[in-house]
């Protein structure tokens, strides 16, 4: 079995695409805006878990790669 992570985003994109069927086969207009709302939602809510997993990363390799450069050579040599 997955890890839960891997079925958020498959039920996630089952759901984009069940909702962009129903959209897109709906004649009436009060259920095109719900389904495009319901749509922009999910979409939302992937496009926040993405960055939420991509942001902490990017945050660490910036730091740990910025302070590498900073730190003099010597630092953690013993001095006796």
């Amino acid at each position: 079995m997955g890890n839960l992570d891997s079925w958020l985003h498959i039920i996630g994109l089952e759901l984009l695409l069940i909702l962009g069927c129903v959209w897109r086969l709906s004649q009436k207009a009060s259920i095109k805006r719900r389904t495009g709302q319901a749509f922009v939602l999910v979409l939302g809510f992937m496009l926040a878990h993405a960055v939420t997993h991509w942001l902490p990363d990017a945050m660490a390799h910036f730091i740990y790669s910025s302070s590498h450069h900073l730190a003099p050579i010597n630092v953690w040599r013993d001095r006796s």
